[in-house]
C-alpha cells in the first residue's frame, strides 16, 4: 500500500463513516507483514511490531486523522507538553524514516530452513553456549569453516546429529504424522 491509496479520494456516495468501516475491514483481513507496510506507509518510519491489534490500532487510528482531517492542534499539543513538565516522560525524537530493505535475491540451492547469512545461531550445551554463524557457503564455528550443521553437532556433542534439529531450525515430525496420522 503506497501513501497515494492512503490519502484516495473518497467517492461524493461514501460517507467518512462508511469508508472509516471499510479501512477497518480491510485492516483486519491483512497479515501482520501488509499492517508493518500501511504502518510505514501511514507514519512514514518502519515499525518491527508483531502484534496485530497493536498494528491494526495504530494504522486506523492515523488513517482516521488523514480522512478526516483532523489530529491535535497546536494548543492540545503544547498543553500536553505543559501538563507532563515535570513528570517522568519518554520523548522520542523524531527520526527520518528508515530505508525499506531491498529484497533478496532467493537462491534456489539454499536450504530454506537456513536463517539470513551472517546470523548467528546460538546453542547450549552441557552448560557452554556455542555460537555459530551463518556463511554464504556453510558455517563459521571458532574460527573454522564447515559445510553443515551436523558436523559442528558431532564435535560438540560427541553423538550424530541432524544439524537442523540439533540447531533448533526444524521441529522433529512425530511418529503419527510419518505413518500418515495412522497411529
Amino acid at each position: 500500500m503506497t501513501r497515494s491509496v492512503v490519502e484516495r479520494a473518497r467517492p461524493a456516495d461514501v460517507s467518512v463513516e462508511q469508508e472509516l468501516r471499510a479501512r477497518l475491514e480491510s485492516l483486519r483481513a491483512m497479515p501482520v507483514r501488509a499492517l508493518q507496510d500501511t504502518y510505514y506507509d501511514t507514519h512514514g518510519r518502519a515499525t518491527h511490531a508483531r502484534n496485530r491489534e497493536w498494528l491494526i490500532r495504530r494504522c486506523f487510528v492515523r488513517m482516521q486523522a488523514i480522512v478526516t482531517g483532523l489530529s491535535l492542534s497546536d494548543e492540545a499539543r503544547a498543553r500536553i507538553a505543559e501538563l507532563a513538565e515535570g513528570q517522568d516522560v519518554r520523548v522520542r525524537p523524531a527520526t527520518p524514516p528508515a530505508p525499506l530493505p531491498e529484497p533478496e535475491a532467493v537462491d534456489p540451492k539454499r536450504d530454506p530452513r537456513l536463517p539470513p547469512v551472517g546470523t548467528v545461531i546460538r546453542r547450549e550445551h552441557e552448560g557452554a553456549v556455542h555460537e555459530i554463524r551463518v556463511l554464504k557457503d556453510g558455517f563459521d564455528y571458532q574460527g573454522r569453516h564447515y559445510a553443515s550443521l551436523s558436523t559442528i553437532a558431532r564435535e560438540i556433542t560427541g553423538t550424530s546429529w541432524n544439524g537442523f534439529l540439533w540447531a533448533g531450525l526444524a521441529q522433529r515430525k512425530s511418529r503419527a504424522a510419518k505413518a500418515g496420522g495412522n497411529g
